[in-house]
């Protein structure tokens, strides 16, 4: 079977010297932004249908529907160089006449989601393509359904293309105007006579002696299958209906009016439930809805209008005051935080008379909706608000429960965060951004784990491979992919050393080797850029661009120390891995630079504070005075730390009168008062996800408990229903890396941890500390692992149910020894853990 070619509109057209537009000196080509297109193509199937299978990817996004049910929305984020394309089994195609049609929205401009292909084909046929390739089969008898010039076109006029991006990152305002919008075109019934013809993208071709050789320009010339699930989607209702008020309607444009015109008191009369809500005949109301909680969907309203009717749907994940003592005000409303750009979330449809429905095409953070009706001269009924609600789809079998009530809010929380960033990516926050980065994937791919499981590996293997396919020519991976990371003159090296560390973690994990084969290479290379960097002693100076690690004051300049033990880390992953491939010399090698490497450490060490110095002037070889929790946990992981010292490091960085947040504008505004030669630097959301692993490491679990009581309890006491960004609400109230603590009660608290790859063999080594008992399951490849804990005076009963072909070994935290055997088999289990006695002894037997 050949391959279906691309089409678009033949209004479009095709420069055959694009390619070579360039050296031309032709400007680039650009054919607009924000447009939107209509694709129909009708399919006569002679016999009664026993499968079906379409294929269907485009330049920009898509909506897919056959006999006018809308079958999904592609494609997934990804290199356009090599372009996925999504797979719908078995649809729903009948004997006789059907319907494909097609939704495509054209963006002319990179987002988070989107990256074009800047140059290449695009010179030659502009933004825009649609390709779809599938088979319908009868009993005996199959028939091919593909783009080809046979499709009709329609470029859709209802929707507004002069209209700025919600925020630097994020899709356009949507304006949609219904009166323009041909409302059945997915019907069998509808004429698309006036519609434009389509023609095929391809160009050149020839003989050997014929232009450049024959050279053929078509778009997309690489392709592979997604492997990615459509999004699991549910509407969901708002919980109240806040305020109704009337509204002064000005002449202002769609992304300020319903953010800027007044809103007058007392509260306009309506009538109807939460989401049944009448408005009396107005020139213009206004009503807030409260979801409860903070979703990531689109809004979606229903609603009887005479014609004319302006409905602006404003949405926020935060309303001003929430997070005060006394809450927000009675009257308050949503207002824009420009930290990136606009920050302009409103869509506007324009109603046409009758009954109707309308949902953004984008997806928002929603906790807070604020809809403003203007022209409503006969009053507006709406008879349905709600939110189309979108993620990653998975059961997520994980769970965790204690007799700490916080604890187990912050798992629910923590869950609750990933579920809003897990898309067709890991998303760092479903409002402001919803870009890839990649060192909140690190995280976000652990919570994942401990959640869903094996569900989450394609939506991770697919991360692994947009930031492989993202690398730079210098080795560095850009610092989130895909998307319009071309547009930033920043990047973040330390975030290619934690694609290394979630590589690792993805094949403890799922024993995926094959994937590891394939982005060895890619590891390497980001490795050599490191290596290049570094001094004879093996250590990186100055690192140029941008210096993250996370939102905090940490020291950075000169030998940095956090950044040095990552890269001992990495390391030490590159020999493990090249372990597993067979290569041993490439093992042997990385395995000694990292020894050296953490060598060379110790002289950031500083005795008389019992810490590592953040940083080490290259030129005096002076410890510099400020300190880290950032630091000394990457050399308590990383860095080959002796036990004894690490104990007493994190003793340390754990002691809450020592640690200050610090400020890192424009996500920490304020800082804690900070006396570099007292004080330790808090490490903020991202990074306490490390420091809490490493004094797990050093058999200090009870104090990450405390630190997550603290500040994270501080959110949930503040009313936070997702974990934010930083430990104050100025930015992002829904950040994956923030879901640490999810990850943490299944790793250190039920101590269920990988010892071989897959979770062929597993180690249960619990840390209870002061808590009565603690109880959970953690889905892995072969089953779920079950473990409960219970503290009996000085014996912890432990109970643990192993799925079959999984054996384990049950080892005991400090102070305490095993009593009986420590191996595990298949099945469930009893042991018991003894606190020693002072002499060492834990019973009369012994």
């Amino acid at each position: 079977m050949s391959r279906a070619p691309f089409i678009w509109t033949a209004k479009q057209k095709i420069d055959p010297d694009g390619f070579f537009a360039a050296i031309r000196g032709v400007p680039p080509r650009s054919d607009g932004l924000n447009r939107w297109f209509l694709f129909r193509r009708r399919v006569d199937v002679p016999f009664e249908v026993s499968q079906s299978a379409i294929n269907i990817t485009c330049d920009g996004k898509y909506q897919l529907f056959l006999n006018g049910q809308r079958l999904g929305r592609g494609p997934v984020r990804c290199s356009p160089l090599r372009q996925r394309f999504d797979t719908y089994v078995d649809a729903p195609f009948v004997k006789g006449a059907n319907v494909i049609g097609v939704l495509v929205h054209t963006y002319g401009i990179d987002t988070a989601f989107y990256e074009s292909v800047h140059g290449h084909w695009r010179s030659t046929f502009g933004d825009g393509a649609l390709w779809l390739d599938g088979i319908v089969s009868g009993a005996a008898q199959s028939i091919q359904v593909q783009t080809d010039a046979e499709w009709r076109a329609l470029t859709c006029d209802a929707w507004e293309n002069n209209t700025p991006q919600m925020t630097s990152a994020l899709g356009f305002v949507e304006q949609f105007d219904a009166n323009l919008f041909p409302e059945d075109w997915t019907g069998l019934d509808y004429s698309d006579a006036h519609w434009d013809e389509t023609h095929v993208l391809a160009t050149g071709f020839g003989g050997p002696e014929s232009r450049f050789g024959g050279a053929q320009t078509k778009p997309f010339p690489v392709m592979a299958p997604s492997m990615m699930p459509q999004m699991l989607e549910q509407a969901c209702a708002p919980r109240r209906l806040v305020w109704t008020r009337k509204i002064e309607p000005s002449d202002l444009p769609v992304e300020r009016q319903a953010y800027e015109e007044e809103l007058s008191s007392p509260s306009l009369a309506s009538s109807g439930a939460v989401n049944d809500v009448s408005i009396p005949p107005t020139d213009g109301a206004a009503l807030l809805f409260d979801f409860g909680e903070i979703l990531a969907g689109r809004p979606r309203i229903t609603f009887e209008a005479s014609g004319g009717e302006v409905i602006d749907i404003v949405v926020s994940e935060r309303l001003p005051g929430e997070f005060d003592p006394g809450g927000p005000a009675l009257d308050a409303r949503i207002e824009r935080l420009p930290i990136m750009g606009l920050d302009a979330h409103v869509c506007r449809v324009i109603a046409r008379p009758g009954k109707q429905v309308f949902e953004a095409f984008e997806w928002d953070a929603v906790r807070w909706m604020q809809i403003h009706v203007r022209n409503a001269k006969k009053g507006l009924r709406f008879q349905d608000v709600s939110v189309v609600s979108t993620r990653y789809p998975g059961k997520g079998r994980g769970a965790f429960e204690c007799s700490d009530p916080l604890l187990n809010k912050l798992w629910e929380l923590g869950r609750k965060t990933l579920e809003l960033c897990m898309h067709d990516g890991w998303i760092d926050c479903p409002g402001r951004e919803q870009r890839q980065w990649l060192g909140d994937s690190t995280v976000e791919h652990l919570v994942g784990e401990a959640v869903f499981g094996p569900e989450i590996h394609a939506l991770n293997r697919h991360f692994l491979r947009s930031a492989a396919e993202s690398q730079r020519t210098d080795g560095l991976l850009e610092m989130f992919a895909p998307g319009d990371h071309r547009r930033f003159g920043w990047i973040i090296p330390d975030y290619s050393l934690h694609w290394i560390f979630n590589l690792w973690d993805h094949f403890e994990h799922s024993n995926d080797v094959e994937l590891v084969r394939s982005l060895f290479p890619s590891l390497l290379k980001v490795l050599a850029w490191f290596e290049e960097l570094a001094g004879e002693d093996g250590r990186v100076a100055d690192l140029p661009y941008w210096h993250f690690q996370d939102w905090a004051a940490l020291g950075r300049t000169g030998y940095s120390t956090v950044l040095n033990a990552e890269l001992c880390g990495a390391f030490d992953i590159a020999a493990r891995l090249a372990g597993v491939l067979g290569w041993d010399s490439e093992a042997a090698r990385r395995s000694e630079q990292a020894r050296r490497l953490k060598q060379v450490l110790e002289t950031h060490w500083d005795a008389a504070r019992g810490l590592y110095a953040d940083c080490v002037d290259p030129t005096t070889d002076m410890r510099q005075p400020r300190t880290s929790q950032h630091a000394n946990a990457a050399m308590i992981l990383w860095g080959g730390v002796e036990p004894d010292r690490a104990a007493s490091i994190a003793a340390r960085i754990g002691d809450r009168t020592l640690l200050r947040l610090t400020p890192a504008p424009p996500i920490i505004l304020e800082g804690e008062g900070f006396e570099e030669a007292k004080h330790i630097v808090l490490a903020n959301t991202f990074f306490s996800h490390f420091v809490y692993t490493a004094l797990a490491k050093a058999g200090r679990f009870d104090l990450a408990l405390d630190l997550m009581r603290e500040r994270y309890g501080s959110m949930i006491k503040r009313g936070a229903t997702t974990l934010w960004e930083g430990f104050e609400p100025h930015a992002s109230l829904a950040h994956g890396f923030s879901a640490t603590p999810t990850w943490q009660m299944m790793r250190q608290v039920l101590g269920i941890k990988p010892a071989a790859a897959g979770f062929a063999h597993v180690r249960i080594e619990p840390t209870l500390g002061v808590l009565g008992f603690a109880r959970g399951s953690q889905p892995t490849l072969a089953g779920d692992i079950e473990v409960a804990l219970r503290r009996t005076g000085d014996v912890i009963e432990v109970e643990v149910a192993l799925p079959d072909g999984v054996i384990g070994e049950l080892v005991a935290p400090s102070g305490y020894v095993v009593e009986g055997m420590s191996r595990l088999e298949a099945g469930r289990q009893s042991r018991a853990l003894r606190r020693r006695r002072q002499d060492g002894k834990h019973n009369a037997a012994e």
